[in-house]
């Protein structure tokens, strides 16, 4: 009877199993029908949980001549794989590939044991039963080797081109290594589905991307670019951006070291925007200017419902005053500090 379901209630049961993939192996070999249900599941966020290397290696199978082109002076070695019955990354909604949370990383795994142009390594390994396809840290003792850090990069870079370009239902983007490419710079700028982005600043040109992709896209509501330093001609830039942005409304930019100059062009932009309701500027140092600047914007601004401020230095007299002046806004309904 369960074949007799719609669609839609397929589609609703299989999703509460979308994180136990032995449940879902087992059902797509059902049939052709549950198979084309599910598969579209499997694949939506592969790169949130695996590490196999056979994961990379379908991936890399995607990368078109452009894409390639980019570890051409790498000297990474890319063998051709079988065809793929389905284009897996046309699925993909959330990209991550920098597994932070796991301290593992599927690419270092695939670029140590298959993609070096020393093949040594690669027959012993397929010539012995014991063949790990699983991230077993043999990479570690390459890991200070900046040579071997520029590879596992540009291999990020290209599939994250390649997700860009085959994918029409990416929703979320992380990327924890700062973006030079302008090949990257073009797709993410033409992207209309992502809607939470999170990546690592290291120049004005990856802050001017930035302050082109706030003032150009219609779909991106979070932003997070934590942990950088914008200087004060990226933050006026950004800033800039937030003055005319009417769809963003998450933002964090903590731990960036931000100077004071920078939190008061900050204000201002929230003295217009009308469209941010959740605002994380943690450890960094304002001073009396700034507060005064930034106290002045939660006067004004009418949508800012969230703020996060805590381990920004401030003496307990200064910060009790702070708290004080923006605990009599009753629209902040959650401070953090």
């Amino acid at each position: 009877m369960i074949t007799l379901l719609p669609d839609e209630c397929l589609l609703e049961i299989f999703n509460n199993f979308r994180t136990n993939y032995r449940v879902l192996f087992s059902c797509l070999l059902v049939s052709r029908h549950w198979c084309r249900i599910i598969i579209p599941i499997l694949w939506s966020e592969p790169t949130k949980y695996v590490d196999d290397l056979r994961l990379i290696r379908i991936y890399l199978s995607a990368l078109n001549a452009e894409e390639q082109a980019l570890l051409i002076p790498y000297k990474i070695s890319l063998p051709t794989y079988q065809k793929t019955l389905f284009e897996y990354s046309s699925f993909t909604t959330y990209v991550e590939l920098y597994f932070a949370d796991r301290n593992k990383d599927g690419i270092k795994n695939w670029l140590f044991k298959e993609g070096n142009e020393d093949y040594s390594f690669i027959y012993f390994c397929r010539n012995h039963d014991n063949y790990n396809y699983y991230d077993d840290y043999s990479y570690l003792k390459y890991y200070d080797i900046k040579e071997f850090n520029e590879q596992v990069n540009v291999i990020k870079y290209s599939l994250i081109e390649m997700f860009l370009r085959t994918s029409k239902k990416i929703k979320h983007l992380s990327i924890y290594e700062p973006i030079y490419d302008n090949i990257l710079f073009e797709r993410l700028l033409k992207n209309d589905t992502i809607i939470s982005l999170k990546f690592r600043i290291k120049n004005f040109e990856t802050t001017k991307l930035l302050s082109e992709i706030l003032h150009k896209n219609i779909t991106l509501n979070s932003l997070d670019i934590s942990g950088n330093q914008l200087g004060s001609d990226g933050a006026e830039a950004i800033a800039e951006a937030l003055r005319k942005n009417t769809v963003l409304t998450t933002l964090h930019i903590g731990d960036n070291q931000t100077s004071s100059k920078e939190i008061i062009a900050l204000a201002k932009a929230l003295c217009v925007n009308t469209a941010l309701i959740s605002l994380s500027i943690r450890f960094n140092q304002l001073n009396a200017e700034a507060r005064r600047a930034l106290m002045d914007a939660l006067y004004i601004n009418t949508t800012l419902t969230s703020l996060e401020f805590d381990g920004n230095k401030l003496n307990s007299k200064k910060f009790k005053t702070f708290v004080n002046g923006v605990r009599k806004d009753n629209r902040l309904v959650s401070l953090t500090y």
